[in-house]
């Protein structure tokens, strides 16, 4: 009787159940997936982040540079106020280090002001703008007007911030030089008193805002 003779072979259904995956093993396969894919990015957005500020740090160091060159040439540092992360201070300490702007100092009063040069002539420049990163085209300026809206940006797309804020008006500025910093990846600063007396001391650092800071010389 065939009943007497044992099966060769495997059920239809013993089949099905041992071909491909089932909806488990399917969402395992992709959970690590999601987990490998999230931390290659993060890795990349780590390498990224490192080779930026790399580059903000060597972008500072050429500017802090021509900052001493123009010192040596006019006797201090370019006269920059007010809030140090603006287009505005970022655009003055370009026309400086690129000879379009200089100090001159007023025979009456002895005040000490960054005076904009509309000539060409023989200004001096302290460095070559087009190795570093600017908020537009360089191109060929033959007068400070014609630098309107142009500055040095960090790796963000954003300006250096800048300020000396020393005036012969003023006793408030405390620090021996000048503010140059970028405000890192976040694009924040927290700026406390440092338009006005130019310190920046641990908590300043530690502050949530400026805790990616990269400051001149660090």
């Amino acid at each position: 009787m065939l009943s007497d003779y044992p099966h060769s072979a495997s059920s239809p259904q013993t089949r099905s159940s041992n071909s491909g995956f089932t909806l488990i093993e399917l969402l395992m396969v992709i959970a690590v997936i999601m987990v490998l894919a999230g931390i290659t990015f993060g890795i990349s957005r780590g390498v990224q982040n490192a080779q930026a500020r790399a580059a903000a740090k060597a972008e500072l160091a050429v500017i802090a540079q021509a900052l001493e060159g123009f010192k040596s040439t006019y006797g201090d540092y370019p006269w920059v106020t007010g809030d140090p992360t603006t287009p505005a201070n970022a655009e003055k300490l370009l026309l400086a280090l690129t000879g379009f702007a200089i100090l001159e100092r007023d025979s009456t009063s002895g005040n000490v002001t960054l005076e904009e040069v509309n000539s060409d002539g023989a200004r001096k420049s302290f460095l070559d703008p087009t190795k570093l990163s600017l908020s537009q085209d360089f191109g060929n300026p033959t007068n400070a007007a014609a630098l309107a809206g142009i500055y040095f940006t960090d790796p963000w797309g954003n300006p250096y911030a800048y300020v000396y804020a020393k005036s012969s008006t003023t006793a408030t500025w405390e620090n021996f030089g000048y503010v140059l910093f970028s405000e890192g990846a976040d694009s924040n600063s927290s700026l406390g008193s440092i338009a006005t007396d130019g310190i920046i001391d641990q908590d300043h650092r530690e502050a949530d805002a400026n805790i990616d800071n990269i400051y001149t010389g660090e």
